[in-house]
């Protein structure tokens, strides 16, 4: 009996194919059906997700401020500094070395205080000398004296004696020659000892000038040489870089403003201020100006303002950077300590009936509406007894149909 053949390689690719059903083919108008739904979908979405963001109100947003009694009762803002009205480099009269130094930065001294001490030995010397000279120079004027009075009575005997007719005129005129001489001799001596007191007068003055005294109460502000240095007189002291030390009174600070010259006529002497100082923006002092300079700062079109303080001066010190706002009105001490007041545009609150909301912008660019309570007016702005919190963006001047919910486009 034969064999049986084998499969061939084409009946056995033939036998792994995969026999599939016959496809049924889509009817001809379920593709553009799919495509408008789809697209459909796709405006929706793009409605719910842009509409309302390319067709949002444009408007323009402030904030709630914080408003102190000062700014409610606000004329104008101006900047400066602190600067003490007596103020002086104090340097000796004359030039020398410093032996002796009594201040500090921000040592406290008195009207007269001994501050420094120059080294003073040939002042000294110089003293003695002059006081020797005086002795002597009395020491001589003694002497024409004892000259003078014998002299004198020289002449008066002579001329008993030419009375009783005894004595030659030659006799007379040289008693009256020697009379003269004596008292020419004592006027010279006199003089001289004058002279030499002038000259202990001088002595005594150099030497006071080795001690160097504060000429008004005050505050040291910068010690400017030291124990071992050579000064060179006061006129080192009037650049400004010279002398022993720097002195300030304290009691004469006062802001110094730079107010635009078209806003300077507002001011006048006595108009009420308060200062706020940069290195102290918690404290608030009152102040009120105390001049008006009669001179225009050409290059910055400013007039300098000088504003003396009300309240104590309590750690003031020069050269700080001040704020100083003009008021329209005196306030009183406890308006000055008065918190800050929550306050708005009054263009942002809206009547509902009888209730006043504002509409606060929200971090998704909407906004939505929150219920008020306004308060007094504070100059340009409207105080809040009862609203969101301060730093709150609100929309100003809300559209009519403005909603909650409602997106809002910021006004560059």
């Amino acid at each position: 009996m034969a064999a049986p053949t084998p499969p061939s390689l084409a009946d056995e690719l033939k036998s792994l194919r995969i026999e599939r059903a016959p496809s049924r083919s889509l009817p001809s108008w379920a593709a553009p059906a799919i495509a408008v739904a789809v697209l459909a979908a796709l405006v929706v979405l793009g409605w719910k997700v842009f509409g309302d963001r390319l067709f949002a109100p444009e408007v323009e947003t402030t904030t709630v401020a914080l408003v102190t009694p000062a700014q409610g009762a606000q004329l104008l803002v101006a900047t400066g500094y602190v600067v003490p009205q007596r103020k002086a480099n104090i340097s000796p009269r004359i030039g020398g070395r410093i032996a002796k130094l009594f201040v500090e930065d921000g040592t406290v001294v008195k009207k007269g205080q001994l501050i420094a001490i120059l080294e003073d030995a040939d002042f000294r010397a110089q003293l003695l000398q002059a006081q020797a000279d005086v002795r002597s120079a009395e020491a001589r004027e003694n002497r024409s004296e004892v000259a003078q009075q014998d002299a004198q009575r020289g002449f008066e005997r002579e001329q008993i004696v030419q009375s009783k007719g005894v004595s030659t005129p030659a006799a007379l005129d040289t008693a009256t020659a020697r009379l003269g001489t004596a008292k020419a001799d004592l006027l010279a001596s006199t003089a001289e000892v004058g002279a030499a007191k002038a000259r202990v007068d001088v002595a005594r003055a150099n030497l006071d000038n080795c001690y160097v005294r504060a000429p008004f109460d005050g505050r040291i502000t910068q010690k400017l040489t030291d124990v071992g240095e050579i000064v060179f007189g006061f006129t080192s002291a009037g650049a400004g870089n010279g002398g022993i030390a720097s002195l300030a009174d304290f009691s004469t600070l006062q802001v110094e403003a730079d107010v635009s010259e078209s806003q300077v006529s507002k001011l006048k002497m006595g108009t009420p201020a308060e200062i706020i100082l940069d290195a102290f923006p918690d404290r608030r002092y009152r102040g009120r100006v105390a001049e008006v300079r009669p001179r225009v700062d050409r290059a910055k079109a400013t007039v300098t303002v000088k504003v003396a303080f009300v309240d104590p001066m309590t750690d003031v010190l020069p050269d700080m950077g001040a704020k100083v706002t003009f008021l329209t009105r005196e306030l009183d001490e406890s308006a000055q300590k008065a918190a800050p007041t929550p306050a708005v545009q009054p263009d942002a609150v809206v009547d509902k009936g009888e209730t006043k909301a504002v509409f606060t912008v929200q971090p998704d660019g909407s906004v939505r509406s929150v219920p008020v309570i306004t308060g007094a007016p504070l100059g340009n702005l409207v105080s809040l007894r009862q609203g969101p919190p301060p730093g709150t963006r609100l929309v100003r001047a809300p559209p009519a149909d403005l909603k909650d919910g409602m997106r809002i486009k910021e006004k560059q």
